[in-house]
């Protein structure tokens, strides 16, 4: 299948790349200019976009003439500090944050693309001229600047073609041009002295104007850099435009001086940096509203066509590259088209509309213009008008809206996948078949998400008998419609919900008798780190097939903050043998009692799989240590009320195969003292710890078993 990406910028040319990372071969980048002369000024990419960079190969070349940004220093008009702050590595970033010249990082995603790709895979002088998308068909017409033109029938069309997007505009044909705010800008870059730390980016301003400077690259020779300026204040107070623009460089140094020329930006003489810019651009201060929706059948959106926003916090190349890397990993990692589009919508839509609103109030400057009002006519000590906890907080929670704080930046799991050449997204069968997994491997892991769907539902039940408000984010198009269907082919839910509810108090129980290590064995959607008030010195180890956790991870990712156990992840197949040393080199103590959770697994191991399981875990656990399992009573396969559901798991992969006629004595055997409950003996009270489940969650057809174990 062909991938067709529009537009040969940041986005597009970051996409190609991921694309190409995950095993998408053909891909191809169509370029309106005739020639692809990179342009530009200076721009800053974040320590989550150098990531996805660096993982791409990256990162070396580009540092080659770029600067790693080690601080941001805000100021008001008189050259008072307001507000500083490290960045990048200095900040405990293990990636940097580089300020680049625009020009630079296309020309090396340029070079990379046709290197990895092929010379053809970046078509010039090709613009976007016609558009038309129906389920499983898609053809783009492209136009030369002689007229003539061609059709590409292509399998996914991506938009990456700015602000001013001819993708989006086919599905948005209303919108008219990008809104502006009433903001002028100049931008320009000339060589000057280095400035404060020499790699410190300085914003100052008061409660209109703007003046941004920070160095772009280095002249170790002359002991010089490139520095990169951005002047923005109202129209209003800006010269008129003569008729098309036509005022030349001089003219626009001197509307700057008029501004700016009081200005004092610590080390910088501004007069002199701006006589030497050779060439000063100017236009408005524009963005795009967000838009309910990015993919129309197999057509999405990257980048400034899917969520232009205003030039403040360094977030527009930034978020594009992001972008391209997201996009690339749901298509490597669903089953289908569609479902990827979705899932990456999904998860990048609702962040980059909080973004887009975020920088329209000026991202972090914002404390400028706070320190103007408070302060207009300067101040002697800047804790007279803020706390520092006040201006820690402004930031912390801006980069928490873009997804680059430190902490997510360096803990969260690699957006790279495993690349097998040649691979399409409409034939991609998920992460499980990169890692050489089987289609069954595959369906057990949705069926993971949809267990997330029922406990959703009960959550939101007036008589809910299970509370987990975590399940909802963990509920996705594509989860609701499997359960849906799992539902209409005879599916039962009493068995999820009781079991969580069995799972849950048993774990408080062993948390408040003062264990805190815990083991999740196949985790898939289980959200006990998050909603259970566990301990914060409990350590918490989930551990799944390969791609299963990762996927849960972005997806809680709003609520990571209210993660206060210690928790880690491990990628395993659980009938494998080398999981008890990777659990072992995440930092599980064997010596420590330890709750061990085995939830909604069984039903599809062999009873060879799981006697094995049982008995590593026995000799993993020390005295004291818990066991939770639960599992089908062989009765639920003999049972003709549940014979149309069976067969409809066997069809799509994931066949329920074990049962147990006492889930109990087969414990004990195995070294455990065991309690283990029916559904129907559970509705009946016979657990005297567990508040009896009403009648609807425990039907006669639900044959299941919930255990409790204890090591002595």
């Amino acid at each position: 299948m062909e991938i067709t990406i529009v537009g040969a910028g940041v986005a597009g040319l970051a996409t190609a790349l991921s694309l190409h990372a995950a095993g998408f071969d053909r891909v191809t980048v169509f370029e309106a200019e005739p020639d692809l002369r990179p342009h530009g000024l200076g721009l800053n990419i974040l320590p989550n976009a150098v990531r996805e960079l660096a993982e791409l190969g990256l990162l070396d070349e580009l540092q080659q003439h770029a600067v790693r940004t080690r601080e941001l220093a805000m100021y008001n008009t008189r050259g008072d500090l307001v507000w500083r702050e490290d960045r990048g590595t200095q900040a405990g970033y293990r990636w940097p944050q580089l300020s680049i010249s625009r020009a630079r990082l296309v020309t090396v995603l340029a070079d990379a693309v046709r290197l990895r790709l092929g010379d053809r895979a970046i078509v010039t002088d090709a613009r976007l001229v016609g558009l038309h998308s129906e389920p499983g068909r898609t053809y783009g017409t492209f136009m030369d600047r002689d007229g003539t033109t061609r059709t590409v029938d292509t399998g996914l069309l991506i938009g990456a073609d700015g602000i001013h997007s001819a993708v989006r505009a086919t599905f948005y044909p209303a919108e008219g041009p990008p809104p502006a705010n009433g903001m002028t800008m100049y931008r320009g870059t000339a060589w000057g002295r280095h400035f404060l730390t020499g790699s410190t980016m300085a914003v100052l301003g008061d409660d209109r104007r703007r003046l941004v400077l920070y160095p772009i690259d280095r002249d170790n020779a002359t002991n010089k850099s490139l520095i990169n300026w951005v002047a923005a204040f109202p129209d209003d107070e800006a010269d008129p435009l003569p008729p098309h623009d036509r005022t030349d460089a001089a003219e626009r140094r001197a509307a700057v001086l008029r501004q700016f020329g009081s200005w004092a930006p610590p080390g910088v003489d501004l007069p002199r940096l701006l006589d030497d810019t050779a060439d000063v651009q100017r236009y408005p201060m524009i963005d795009r509203d967000p838009i309910p929706r990015w993919s129309f059948n197999d057509v999405t959106l990257v980048g400034d066509a899917a969520h232009a926003m205003y030039p403040a916090g360094s977030n527009g190349a930034t978020q594009a590259i992001v972008d391209a890397r997201v996009l690339s990993w749901h298509l490597a990692t669903h089953a289908d088209l569609g479902s990827a589009l979705r899932a990456y919508e999904d998860e990048r839509r609702p962040q980059m509309t909080e973004l887009q609103h975020a920088n329209r109030s000026l991202g972090p400057e914002k404390v400028i213009t706070l320190a103007h009002q408070r302060a207009p006519h300067g101040f002697t000590d800047v804790r007279e008008v803020f706390s520092e906890a006040e201006l820690a907080e402004i930031s912390r929670s801006y980069a928490r809206t873009g997804r680059f704080d430190q902490d997510w930046v360096n803990s969260r799991p690699s957006l790279g996948v495993a690349r097998q050449p040649g691979k399409s997204a409409g034939t991609s069968t998920g992460a499980a078949d990169l890692a050489g997994r089987n289609d069954e491997s595959r369906a057990v892991k949705e069926t993971g998400f949809i267990t997330a769907v029922i406990r959703a539902m009960e959550h939101d039940r007036p008589d809910a008998y299970l509370v987990d408000r975590y399940a909802r984010l963990l509920s996705t198009p594509v989860s609701r419609k499997m359960t849906e269907a799992a539902l209409a082919a005879g599916g039962t839910v009493g068995s999820v919900i009781v079991r969580a509810r069995f799972g849950d108090i048993a774990l408080q129980a062993a948390a408040d008798a003062g264990i805190t290590q815990v083991v999740c064995l196949a985790a898939g959607s289980d959200t006990r780190a998050w909603r259970l008030d566990l301990p914060s010195r409990t350590r918490f180890f989930e551990v799944d097939l390969p791609g299963q956790l990762e996927t849960k991870e972005r997806m809680l990712e709003p609520v990571r903050d209210r993660l206060v156990c210690r928790r880690a992840s491990l990628g395993a197949d659980l009938r494998h043998d080398t999981w008890p040393q990777q659990l072992r080199a995440t930092g599980y103590e064997p010596a420590e009692p330890t709750v061990w959770i085995i939830e909604g697994l069984l039903p599809y191991l062999e009873i060879e799989d799981f006697t094995r399981l049982i008995g590593t875990v026995r000799k993993m656990s020390t005295r004291g240590s818990v066991l939770l399992v639960d599992a089908p009573h062989t009765d639920y396969y003999t049972d003709p009320a549940n014979e149309t559901f069976l067969a409809f798991m066997t069809s799509r992969g994931s066949a329920f195969q074990l049962g147990f006629d006492d889930l109990g004595d087969f414990l004990r055997h195995q070294g455990w003292t065991a309690e283990a409950y029916t559904l129907r003996q559970l509705y009946a009270g016979e657990c005297s710890w567990l508040p009896a489940p009403p009648e609807r969650l425990c039907p006669p057809r639900d044959h299941h078993w919930v255990a409790r174990a204890q090591l002595d």
